[in-house]
């Protein structure tokens, strides 16, 4: 048994697989077991692993193409440290990572989270509770820690417990279960420290130059965010998160595809579910730009947005 399993979903990733197995076989936590899950890769990411199998602490698992979510879930049942991390295969870490996660997380905590870089030629630092250092932080607040699985330690008994696993078949998995672990109430610690290189690249899934239908996936993944969350003390930090990756993420993303019908469906699904969305506290963090388009979202006004759009023009 290792002190901390680091599960790596791997599909065609040959461009970026080697430096992100660098990172993690060069952690100065040696007591780790890194699970690499291959996605039915179709390029040489199969091959770039083999190398790394001389290192006892690699195990690698094959399967069918599933998915991130499937992925993920088998190397959870692989797994067997006491704690969990969660790594892309594009992404990359700092060297003491590891360590650092563990030094706190074996003092009797469920989650650690901690900042992280947006990398894309450089480097911008990703502080995700700017009015914190490092500390034990309420459930609350772990609410607004991102909704990535990757800038955070895991206790593999907590998420046992719950019998956590990520719903298979979507993309935005991310959103509809990581933050709906505030529901079984961890003690969660922030680490006000940046160890994660969250790379932004062009093959992307969100980056798509074509309209890809899995988008509409976030109906699914915010329905299951919203029965987690709804009958817990949580509901306005429940109601944030919905406004801003639904009124504000999700439809632009569709306005950029013109397919205002699914911001029609984020519209009626706020109105539904939280009509008095425009008066949740934590709002008055965003800026006047997004709680204006946040509005004319929610009220179809799509004329009005490509009228803005062009005066600015």
């Amino acid at each position: 048994m290792s002190k901390v399993s680091i599960i790596v979903p791997v599909y065609n990733a040959e461009k970026y697989l080697k430096k992100c197995l660098d990172s993690l076989i060069n952690q100065t936590l040696k007591d780790i077991e890194i699970i690499l899950v291959n996605d039915g890769s179709t390029d040489s990411s199969k091959n770039i692993i083999n190398s790394y199998l001389t290192d006892k602490r690699v195990k690698l698992f094959n399967k069918e193409n599933g998915g991130q979510a499937s992925a993920r879930n088998l190397g959870l049942k692989k797994a067997t440290g006491d704690y969990i991390m969660f790594i892309d295969s594009d992404d990359y870490v700092e060297l003491n990572m590891c360590e650092k996660m563990y030094e706190i997380i074996c003092k009797g905590y469920n989650i650690v989270c901690c900042d992280y870089f947006i990398t894309n030629g450089l480097d911008q630092y990703k502080k995700i509770l700017g009015d914190k250092n490092s500390q034990e932080i309420a459930v609350k607040d772990y609410l607004f820690c991102g909704a990535g699985p990757c800038n955070k330690m895991y206790e593999t008994k907590f998420l046992n417990k719950i019998n956590f696993y990520f719903p298979e078949g979507i993309i935005y998995e991310d959103f509809a279960v990581i933050p709906g672990l505030a529901k079984d109430e961890p003690k969660v610690y922030y680490l006000n420290k940046a160890f994660l290189h969250y790379v932004h690249h062009e093959n992307s899934t969100m980056r798509d130059q074509k309209y890809n239908p899995k988008y509409e996936n976030i109906f699914k993944a915010s329905q299951i965010l919203y029965d987690n969350l709804i009958n817990t003390p949580y509901k306005d930090e429940l109601e944030y998160l919905l406004v801003y990756h639904l009124l504000y993420l999700g439809s632009l993303n569709f306005y950029s595809f013109n397919k205002y019908e699914q911001i029609d469906k984020i519209a009626d699904f706020m109105k539904e579910r939280f009509p008095k969305w425009h008066r949740n506290k934590y709002l008055i963090k965003n800026s006047k730009k997004e709680k204006l388009l946040m509005r004319l979202f929610y009220h179809k006004k799509y004329k009005l947005i490509k009228l803005g759009q062009k005066l600015k023009r």
